[in-house]
């Protein structure tokens, strides 16, 4: 006898007996079919849907308050109408088992309050760039050059403008005649780094693949006296030798926090904020930029804008009320723009912000592109004497920058093609090149074109000859808000290994 037979004898159950030749059994053996098949249906179609709506960006982004940050600026991102799997799972059961498995942790995490402020970027646990990005994206495919202008503000009363146009040299690799080159060279090569923090804010290692199979190395300035050989078997034994790849430098392609400026000058082009209220673009930037401790306290900040352009203004425009009018309604317009403008770039509460999330696709706020193109990296060789460095020339990924103020915005930008003169090579010929004879510049011109020079950028700036000598006494009296106009700390440390003493 089976065990539930003597169960069934043991409890007293009815004898079950289904005999199909009685219409009876047979309705209920066919209701208790459509029954199961339903719910079985129903299990099925709600699994999908269960599975469809975990994958969504919604359920990512809306489910945990935790995630606001990264959701509100998904939203307003290029990448806006791809759901957030695709980028941080991608396909494949292997991957997709392994998320859910992390999500218990994040679920913990977020019952018990445990997790980080602000959250971290999980750029261990990414898939490779080839895997994601470049189900869409073909970066190995050659590029064209694309024409890109900036539109900024200056910090005067005028608030005026100023444009900037430079051409990126996107390149990548042509497989017909094997030519790989421009800013897309990183990733149609092989280059290999070793970071120095979990967020690969600073480097400790370049190695670069060459064409006859060997990698040459760089090494931070740091490393140069140690065993170099055993560094690198080492973090090669602990795994934190990487690829480059695409997500090295677009790192924060659907996650951008605009700085304070980038944000202000935006809103300014788009008419948020009206170029007709005197000084507002600083005032802006400043406020914008500064430390709150709750929401309430930086509306506050913003609606003391009213108040002070009130005071400030209101006797230079005393004799036109409706001028003062005029005024009153663009400043409350400003302040609304900034109160929006910082519910969407500052999250105190996760405690995050453009300096807690750099953005490595350029060079400025945020090294960047200069994490690596510095003179800080050497290569080494087998006698231990130092060979080259990572260039960090201003038109190695791009033309040099064209730069008009206000009526000057309009000037020539020429697209220049071939090879430059050897003379450009050298870092110091944007400082030697104004020593050039009438005849050699009728040569220059071949290239640049008679308005070249109108770069308000360059030209406007007084660099007198002896400035290599000299600029330690300008330092002190502009401060880093005009000399990193252009050069940035990154400069410095050509001469200056031990960084910059800044103003007392």
């Amino acid at each position: 006898m089976s065990f539930f037979r003597k169960l069934r004898a043991k409890r007293h159950w009815p004898k079950v007996t289904i005999d199909l030749s009685k219409p009876v059994h047979r309705l209920k053996l066919t209701l208790a079919l459509v029954t199961v098949l339903i719910v079985a249906i129903g299990v099925l179609v709600g699994g999908i849907k269960g599975y469809d709506y975990t994958e969504s960006s919604e359920f990512c982004g809306t489910t945990c308050h935790v995630m606001d940050p990264q959701y509100i600026r998904y939203e307003q991102s290029p990448h806006a109408n791809v759901d957030c799997a695709q980028c941080h799972i991608g396909p494949g059961a292997s991957f997709f088992v392994r998320s859910k498995i992390d999500g218990l942790r994040q679920v913990y995490a977020t019952i018990f309050d445990t997790y980080s402020r602000p959250i971290k970027s999980p750029v261990q646990n990414l898939r490779p760039a080839r895997e994601t990005c470049e189900t869409c994206h073909s970066p190995t495919n050659f590029k064209d050059n694309i024409v890109k202008t900036i539109q900024h503000y200056d910090d005067d009363a005028a608030n005026t403008p100023i444009q900037t146009t430079l051409i990126l040299k996107m390149g990548g690799s042509q497989e017909s005649t094997g030519l790989i080159q421009g800013i897309h060279w990183h990733v149609s090569s092989e280059v290999y780094y070793i970071a120095a923090d979990e967020q690969r804010q600073s480097m400790l290692w370049v190695g670069v693949r060459q064409a006859d199979g060997t990698l040459k190395e760089f090494f931070s300035r740091d490393l140069i006296g140690m065993n170099q050989t055993d560094f690198l078997e080492q973090a090669q034994v602990d795994g934190k030798v990487r690829l480059m790849d695409c997500i090295d430098c677009h790192n924060r392609t659907a996650h951008n926090i605009p700085y304070p400026g980038q944000a202000v000058d935006q809103a300014i082009a788009n008419g948020l904020i009206s170029r007709n209220i005197p000084n507002i673009r600083a005032r802006a930037v400043t406020l914008l930029g500064a430390s709150y401790g709750s929401l309430d306290e930086a509306n506050s900040a913003f609606d003391a804008l009213a108040e002070e352009y009130s005071t400030n203004f209101s006797g230079k425009v005393a004799s036109n009320p409706a001028l003062s009018l005029v005024n009153a309604q663009l400043v409350a317009e400003a302040i609304e723009t900034l109160k929006q403008l910082y519910v969407e770039d500052t999250f105190p509460e996760m405690r995050t912000d453009w300096v807690t999330n750099p953005n490595n696709e350029k060079h400025t706020p945020s090294l960047g592109c200069f994490r690596c193109h510095n003179d800080s990296f050497v290569s080494i060789n087998s006698s231990d004497n130092q060979r080259d460095t990572i260039s960090a020339d201003c038109n190695l990924c791009h033309t040099v920058p064209i730069t008009g103020r206000g009526s000057e915005l309009l000037i020539e930008a020429p697209v220049i093609v071939g090879a430059a003169p050897a003379s450009h090579d050298n870092y110091s010929w944007t400082i030697t090149h104004r020593s050039t004879t009438e005849a050699q510049k009728q040569n220059c011109n071949q290239c640049h074109g008679q308005n070249f020079c109108n770069n308000g950028v360059c030209h406007n700036l007084s660099h007198p000859p002896d400035m290599l000598f000299t600029h330690a006494e300008e330092y002190k009296k502009t401060g880093e808000q005009v000399c990193y106009t252009c050069h940035q700390n990154i400069t410095c440390v050509r001469c200056h290994p031990s960084g910059v003493i800044k103003n007392p």
